[in-house]
């Protein structure tokens, strides 16, 4: 199962990461020389659309300092029909050679922990994202994606400040200094992030110009929709969500939606052991939630 995988590589990663950095970066500065000749859409300008997303204006909105952008994942709601996952596959140009997607949702046993601090462990034991029906009887949904954390190691072990968090709390990529070092990876304690091994294939009426196409050999992950939150809009797999198990807003206001929920009824967030942070918060409230 997936899970599996992903904990025994975390095991050797660390190892194997530093000893293939030297030779990962020359092949990034051949291959990238050669983005797109295989027929792929030619990436949007990057320098462009990362030069939007930190100016002043934001795409047309201030990013305000004051701002902590978070999201709330009612598992007791969500029923596990993954459109969170494609939606979120669509609106960011993700090819379909990123694997796993940004978003995994996990099908989940009922004996495992739903409330409390459950541990990782007493999560994955039993959980799998490789399912074909939803929901089912004796089983929950456990979306997962980057965490956007307050204390982020993926921006503290960054060799070129790639990955950074910028002033309203968002932990973003600015894939034209990524040297593909994947030290981040081997950090993130939540195998959130991706690495692109291809040249990306998108097909040309489905690409989305406010997101640029990662070029080869650069990591890339959830960025909670930046074009679209810094906005005022909803990040998209928010939007699609049926069952409205996915609250969105700003954590630093008390009137916001998902600072409401989070008052009504205490979550867990993953991992709050080890001081990462996060902002992705778990809550069982068990029905939908009315606007």
């Amino acid at each position: 199962m997936r899970q599996i995988e992903r904990r025994d590589f975390l095991k050797y990663a660390g190892g194997l990461v530093g000893v293939t950095l030297l030779g990962q970066y020359t092949r990034l500065s051949l291959t990238r020389e050669n983005a797109g000749a295989s027929g792929a859409v030619n990436p949007v300008e990057s320098k462009a659309v990362r030069a939007k997303m930190r100016a002043a204006d934001g795409l047309g909105t201030d990013i305000d300092p004051g701002k902590k952008f978070g999201l709330a994942i009612d598992v007791g709601a969500c029923i596990g029909c993954r459109r969170c996952m494609w939606a979120c596959k669509e609106e960011n140009n993700i090819p379909d050679t990123i694997t796993p997607l940004w978003i995994e949702v996990f099908r989940m046993e009922d004996s495992a922990g739903l409330t409390g601090h459950p541990s990782m462990e007493d999560l994955l034991n039993g959980s799998t994202t490789s399912y074909e029906k939803s929901p089912e009887e004796g089983h929950w949904y456990m979306p997962a994606q980057c965490n956007h954390c307050d204390n982020p190691p993926c921006v503290k072990v960054c060799p070129v400040g790639a990955t950074y968090k910028d002033k309203d709390g968002l932990v973003l990529m600015d894939y034209d200094r990524c040297i593909g070092c994947r030290f981040c990876v081997v950090a993130c304690p939540y195998s959130a992030r991706r690495f692109n091994w291809s040249n990306p294939s998108v097909a040309a009426d489905k690409v989305n110009p406010l997101v640029p196409l990662r070029p080869v050999g650069v990591v890339e992950k959830c960025t909670f929709c930046v074009h679209r939150t810094r906005q005022g809009k909803l990040p998209r797999c928010v939007e699609v969500c049926p069952v409205g198990a996915r609250h969105f807003g700003d954590l630093n206001n008390p009137d916001s939606e998902v600072s409401r929920i989070l008052k009504a009824n205490p979550g867990f967030r993953l991992l709050e052991e080890v001081n990462t942070k996060p902002n992705i918060w778990y809550i069982t409230r068990g029905k939908k939630y009315t606007r």
